[in-house]
C-alpha cells in the first residue's frame, strides 16, 4: 500500500502545490513531503485532514493507495482487469469537482 503516492496523485489532479495542502489541512510542508515519498506513514487523523482539505473520500484515498502487490496472487487478474477502469472513474470525478 503506497498512501504517499496516492496523495500525491490525487493533490496533483487537483493542481495543489505541497505548499496549498499544508495550508488546507495543517500539516507541515515538510510532514507531506515525507508521507508522499514514504519516508513516514500518516496517522489517522492526518489522512483525515489531507481528504477533507483534497475533498475526496478516505475511500478514493485508499483505492489508489492500493498496489498490485496487496492483492492476493490469485485475485490479481480480476483487480488488474478493473483497476484501471475504476481509476479513470474516480479521478474523472476528481477533476469534476476541480472545474466547478
Amino acid at each position: 500500500m503506497d498512501i504517499g503516492t496516492a496523495i500525491k496523485l490525487i493533490r496533483k489532479n487537483k493542481g495543489l502545490s505541497q505548499f496549498e495542502l499544508h495550508q488546507k489541512c495543517g500539516l507541515t510542508v515538510n510532514a507531506i513531503s515525507q508521507i508522499e515519498t514514504g519516508i513516514t506513514f500518516p496517522q489517522k487523523s492526518s489522512i483525515e485532514s489531507i481528504c477533507q482539505a483534497l475533498e475526496v473520500p478516505v475511500s478514493y484515498l485508499l483505492f489508489f493507495a492500493i498496489s498490485e502487490d496487496d492483492v492476493p496472487e490469485e485475485k490479481r487478474i480480476a483487480f488488474n482487469s478493473l483497476n484501471n477502469a475504476i481509476r479513470t472513474v474516480l479521478l474523472d470525478d476528481i477533476n469534476k469537482q476541480k472545474n466547478s
